[in-house]
């Protein structure tokens, strides 16, 4: 990801906290709504940083709580 995307995913995470996602999303919708490809561009990968970061953070968090790792899990028939 480029600085600037990664710069401002962790800005809006450290303001907001789990609002973060929601408020890019809002972003990203308005920017649709407008037309605007670019912004619509950009607020798409800060969605996406978003979510990468939280995934990196939530992780090791499920693993020390004693949870199996995703890739790990199949489903059950």
């Amino acid at each position: 990801m480029p600085a600037r995307v990664d710069e401002l995913a962790r800005k809006l995470i450290e303001q907001h906290a789990n609002r973060a996602v929601h408020i890019a999303v809002e972003r990203l919708n308005q920017s649709i709504d407008e037309r605007d490809y670019p912004a619509r561009d950009f607020w798409a990968q800060v969605v996406h940083a978003i979510h990468e970061y939280e995934r990196s953070v939530d992780r090791p968090k499920a693993r020390a709580a004693g949870e199996p790792s995703a890739v790990l899990v199949k489903k059950k028939r």
